[in-house]
């Protein structure tokens, strides 16, 4: 089973709510948008797609690339996972749009934490950094923010494992205000057959549907602080947070993993959800 091919099927268009806030996010591109750098809050490297230019190439700097987001994603997939390169991340749309979506998430997690931190310590610079390309993580953590290639096949575990939680916490998040109903899930499911998705993957994303809700289990299997953050953001884009039963389970999600609000606040700007006002 490769997670990738889930969390790309549900990415484009299969949990609606992350397909709207996708697009959201990247229509926010260009001088103090998204991707751009956030005005005050700035984390590594600037901006999202400049983080990410700095480890996938100039083709993902500024913003610059062009197309739709699912298309940025695949293309964000590919360059940082080498396209064909690995027997769990491979060369098909579809994972290729999972793996573009794990380093997203990665690189909103690593902003969020930085900003928290600055806002903390009352620092308006960014520190230098150490380990991968100078974003103060070490190498396995950069691995499960998905923004280096695994080149072992412990990493690609690490990586795979990663992928895996976050299509569980999107799914989980998805129960938040009821049970995913049988028409809901089928139509994912539909959207999995459409996508290329083997039975084995269909019947995982089921199996994951007709589960209770598992908040707890989610997070005891999160690594470090920046999964958590990474779990929050996908979570995050999995609903519309616009109910109460949502904002209670942000709430209660966020207090689990330990995130700060300044975190919190960050991630809810970035997605376009509102800041930590927005679970009050």
């Amino acid at each position: 089973m490769n997670p990738f091919d889930i969390l790309g099927s549900l990415m484009q268009g299969g949990m609606r709510p992350t397909a709207g806030h996708l697009q959201d996010m990247f229509g926010r591109q260009g001088p103090g948008g998204m991707f751009g750098g956030i005005p005050q809050q700035s984390g590594p490297g600037g901006g999202l797609f400049d983080m990410l230019g700095k480890i996938a190439g100039p083709m993902m700097s500024g913003g610059q690339g062009g197309g739709m987001p699912f298309d940025m994603l695949k293309q964000i997939g590919g360059t940082i996972f080498g396209g064909q390169g690995g027997p769990n991340v491979g060369g098909s749309a579809t994972t290729a749009a999972g793996a573009g979506a794990l380093s997203m998430f990665g690189a909103l997690a690593a902003q969020a934490l930085e900003a928290a931190k600055q806002v903390v310590s009352g620092s308006g610079t960014n520190p230098s950094g150490s380990g991968s390309d100078g974003f103060g993580m070490d190498d396995v953590t950069a691995i499960i923010a998905g923004l280096r290639k695994p080149s072992t096949a412990d990493e690609e575990q690490k990586v795979t494992d990663m992928a895996q939680l976050t299509v569980r916490a999107m799914i989980n998040a998805a129960k938040a205000d009821g049970e995913i109903d049988p028409q809901e899930a089928q139509r994912l499911l539909g959207k999995m057959q459409e996508d290329g998705l083997t039975e084995e993957e269909r019947q995982f994303a089921l199996t994951e549907m007709q589960k209770p809700m598992e908040t707890d289990a989610i997070v005891r299997a999160v690594p470090n602080e920046q999964a958590a953050a990474q779990i929050y953001t996908a979570s995050l884009m999995a609903i519309q947070v616009d109910t109460d039963a949502e904002k209670r389970y942000l709430q209660e999600l966020a207090g689990k993993l330990g995130l700060s609000q300044q975190a919190v606040a960050f991630l809810h700007q970035a997605v376009g959800v509102g800041g930590a006002g927005a679970l009050s």
